[in-house]
């Protein structure tokens, strides 16, 4: 069979040419560089995005990101309790285990005392043979059993029966601990996602931009004036708390902290009245909850001002109409006006 010379170059193995790296870095740096030009990349501002929107979404971030902390702290406040109360059931449980070997080595002492005599009492072979909840319920129908047989019998069975409670109510807690462990994974994750987006955002200004944006956030700050002249606490430990509070401005905010190099709100309140000797919670809700309420007009300094209708933002009052708080990552500690946010409580530890 005669093959054409076009037939034979189709069919003949293709020889290999050896592409140079720098001919395919120069490739894909043109195909990334046709990329670019459909996407901004996260160093580049929009052009037709304002400063203004950018800290609207800044802003937007902090808040959510402050409502899933405050929701970590409180669920990290349960954890605490639930891990003590699993403690104290397994501790509950080891004693009560030693009780009932105790007790059976009681019945088993008086079967050998009996055997020594002449043989063991049928009553008490079943009640060693068998869990002492269910003998007892045969063995009270037989005249055979003595007062004290019947004591011991009773004390196994009850240990027994509070034994067997316990350990169902352990189970259930550490199910709970299991769950309240990954639901704050989940939120931390989540802090963590939107505190890295509203970094991500205020890294694509420009050095103007950035300029911009701080004159925006400088104009909540409080006048000097003011400050100079912010009354002295007439409470004692109000008055600890308070300059405890001020000795912390300009420290970072990072959430779930609670000093003493950076703090989240609540932990900043907290440890504040903690230098003064008050214990309260980590969680702007809970501190809400474990003092008593006052009025806005009746504010004096060191009580706590909550914000946003969930409460998830708290601050200490400091007079003058200011308070001191840790507002977000993109601010350190710092005095601010009473009203910047929605105030909706207010309690004196």
């Amino acid at each position: 069979m005669v093959t054409s010379p076009k037939e034979a170059a189709h069919r003949a193995p293709k020889k290999y040419v050896p592409v140079s790296r720098t001919a395919v870095t120069v490739t894909l740096a043109t195909a990334a560089a046709g990329s670019v030009a459909l996407l901004p990349t996260a160093a580049q501002a929009d052009p037709n995005e304002s400063v203004t929107d950018v800290k609207a979404q800044v802003d937007k971030l902090h808040d959510e990101a402050e409502k899933a902390t405050e929701a970590y702290n409180d669920a990290s406040t349960r954890l605490n309790d639930l891990q003590h109360k699993v403690d104290q059931l397994q501790a509950r449980i080891t004693a009560e285990q030693n009780s009932l070997t105790g007790a059976r080595s009681s019945l088993g002492g008086l079967a050998a005392a009996q055997y020594e005599n002449g043989g063991v009492d049928t009553t008490l072979q079943l009640m060693l043979m068998q869990s002492p909840d269910n003998y007892l319920q045969q063995a009270t129908t037989l005249s055979r059993i003595t007062d004290d047989k019947m004591a011991t019998m009773r004390n196994a069975a009850e240990i027994q029966r509070q034994l067997n409670q316990d350990k169902v109510s352990a189970s259930d807690e550490l199910a709970q601990l299991a769950k309240t462990r990954a639901l704050m994974a989940q939120q931390k994750a989540d802090i963590e996602s939107k505190e890295q987006a509203a970094k991500d955002l205020l890294n694509r200004l420009t050095a103007a931009q950035r300029l911009q944006y701080n004159r925006m956030v400088a104009t909540n700050n409080v006048p000097a004036s003011t400050i100079k002249n912010l009354p002295v606490p007439s409470d004692p430990r109000a008055a600890i708390a308070v300059q405890f509070a001020k000795a912390q401005l300009g420290k970072p905010y990072v959430w779930g902290a609670a000093g003493p190099n950076a703090y989240d709100c609540s932990g900043l309140t907290m440890a504040a009245w903690g230098k003064a000797g008050v214990s309260m919670e980590h969680g702007s809700r809970a501190q809400y909850a474990a003092f008593p309420k006052v009025a806005k007009s009746a504010l004096q300094p060191g009580d706590l001002v909550l914000y946003y209708n969930d409460m998830h933002h708290v601050g200490i009052y400091v007079g003058n109409g200011t308070i001191i708080h840790a507002a977000n990552p993109s601010s350190p500690i710092e005095y601010a006006p009473i009203d910047l946010m929605p105030a909706v409580g207010f309690v004196r530890p």
